[in-house]
């Protein structure tokens, strides 16, 4: 499961283009008087979840609606954007589809969609914003004010996950701050594996987590205020943390190959293959804990006949030694938008209004420990759960669920396109021994490239 900023600078702008002179959706409530229905099929397209925990929502959802068929079809996130917009446009798209806060998506796909308020409004009551979590509701809003996708769950992000197998065997510990990290890699590196794995490669995003948790440690809350034009990405917190970047590749943490490829399927596979003792992904990581989905992503990997092994969550180092830890930072993950050019509205709604705003759901969301279910109160049944470890893993999940519920900085929602770029481009510079600019040309290269955001920084 990949989760990143959806969209290029260059494939956005293409899009929207192409949006503009050719779209033949129909904004606003044309099928706000459609009720839902309880037979029909419904096609439903998204770059997540995997094709497995998809087929659990769909099962889960057919025991109480055996007569709606739902066909669901998973794409790479590249694949995703460079076939959403044109199959919307011609009218052939599917009936539901994923929708994000990242990259302007409300903006960009949101004409194609229904308006969902009266929908989460007659399904909910009065007061239906607040039974739904975070700000989900203000993310996938786009900007003319229309609802146009229905959160699923949300994210956090800025920590690591590591294999307690590899640490073990190492005879290593969980990293906590930047001396113990280092040491942790001699140790690992001595057992013939790679410490954290890293694709920072292509034009990906994810760089951006690391560089946001290296910022956190500096300053917490200066990212954002880099983001919405309140702090300058060369100013001096700016230019520590891309020294932190540099001094993590020269000590050995972040390993030489990194820019050889991006983050899926690269790091995600080396972590999974048994190969790296940590890498840097978000809370939709979590699934790996389970006993099945381990499995099957070992064997996505590449491993044959696999054997899991015991992942766990761990705070991103205080790589600054200030003091200041490394806060998470989260957002909605991503919603499902009904097509509003579909011919089956009905059993769409039907099916999005059931996945999103029901106690069902949004239970199923939260057995499938990939999300963080987007309608309050709503947790884990773990009776139902079958981690690969329990006693060890579920209360690590446990304490990461409840500190991921009590972030409160965004992960990428606040950042324009440029500005996310800008920060992947600095990032390579800094890693590439083929560069000759100093680390603070760098950052004024960064910021000059860079746009301030205007979304939530009032």
């Amino acid at each position: 499961m990949k989760r990143m900023r959806i969209l290029s600078a260059a494939a956005l702008a293409a899009a929207a283009a192409l949006l503009i002179t050719s779209c033949s959706g129909s904004p606003g409530n044309a099928g706000d008087d459609v009720k839902p229905a309880k037979k029909g099929s419904v096609t439903w397209w998204g770059w997540t979840p995997d094709t497995p925990v998809a087929e659990q929502y769909i099962t889960a959802f057919n025991k109480q609606y055996p007569d709606i068929k739902v066909t669901y079809k998973n794409f790479e996130n590249v694949d995703y954007r460079n076939t959403i917009t044109p199959a919307l446009d011609s009218g052939k798209g599917p009936d539901v589809f994923d929708l994000s806060p990242a990259g302007g998506s409300p903006d960009l796909w949101g004409p194609y969609a229904l308006d969902l308020t009266s929908l989460a409004k007659s399904t909910l009551g009065a007061g239906w914003k607040d039974k739904i979590g975070g700000d989900y509701t203000k993310q996938l809003t786009s900007s003319d004010g229309r609802f146009v996708s229905l959160p699923l769950g949300g994210m956090s992000a800025g920590f690591l996950w590591y294999n307690k197998d590899i640490l073990d065997k190492a005879g290593a510990k969980v990293p906590t701050d930047y001396a113990s990290w280092v040491d942790t890699c001699k140790k690992v590196t001595a057992i013939g594996k790679t410490c954290f794995t890293m694709g920072a490669g292509g034009s990906d995003t994810f760089p951006t987590d690391m560089y946001h948790s290296i910022a956190n440690s500096v300053d917490p809350g200066w990212f954002i205020k880099a983001s919405t034009g309140k702090a300058k990405w060369n100013d001096k917190t700016g230019v520590k943390v891309l020294e932190i970047i540099k001094k993590m590749k020269d000590d050995g943490i972040i390993p030489s190959n990194a820019l050889d490829a991006p983050q899926y399927p690269f790091a995600n596979n080396e972590f999974m293959k048994g190969d790296a003792a940590m890498v840097q992904m978000g809370f939709w990581y979590t699934q790996y804990a389970g006993a099945d989905s381990c499995k099957a992503a070992m064997e996505a990997a590449g491993v044959s006949n696999p054997t899991c092994f015991v992942q766990l969550p761990a705070a991103f180092p205080d790589v600054a030694g200030a003091g200041n830890g490394s806060p998470y930072f989260g957002e909605a993950d991503y919603g499902i938008a009904i097509n509003s050019a579909s011919k089956n509205i009905g059993a769409a709604k039907t099916f999005v209004s059931w996945m999103t705003l029901t106690q069902k759901g949004q239970q199923n969301v939260a057995n499938a420990i990939d999300l963080l279910p987007a309608l309050r109160g709503v947790s884990p049944d773990w009776n139902s759960i079958k981690l690969v470890d329990q006693a060890t893993q579920r209360p690590a999940i446990e304490k990461l669920i409840k500190e991921s519920g009590e972030t409160s900085e965004s992960r990428q929602w606040q950042a324009t396109e440029k500005s996310l770029d800008a920060i992947v481009v600095a990032t390579q510079q800094v890693l590439d021994p083929s560069v000759k600019k100093s680390i603070q040309d760098i950052a004024d290269d960064q910021q000059a490239s860079s746009v301030a955001s205007k979304v939530g920084s009032k």
